[in-house]
């Protein structure tokens, strides 16, 4: 993922990169962190598809 344009809730074209905190259903991990982007006006969180294949995996070590 190398940038985001636009905002595809708000429309604001300031989305930069941040480092996102994505909630996780597993018993002994809380939450990964990922890159990703973030609105700085509305505060949508943007991340590849590949994280959430990751994320889906971590789930099914409950």
């Amino acid at each position: 993922m190398t940038s985001i344009k636009q905002c595809v809730f708000c429309g604001c074209t300031n989305v930069p990169p941040a480092e996102l905190e994505i909630a996780v259903e597993s018993k002994h991990i809380i939450s990964v962190k990922v890159n990703g982007f973030k609105c700085s006006q509305c505060g949508e969180e943007y991340f590849h598809s590949d994280a959430i294949k990751i994320i889906e995996e971590i789930e099914k070590l409950k």
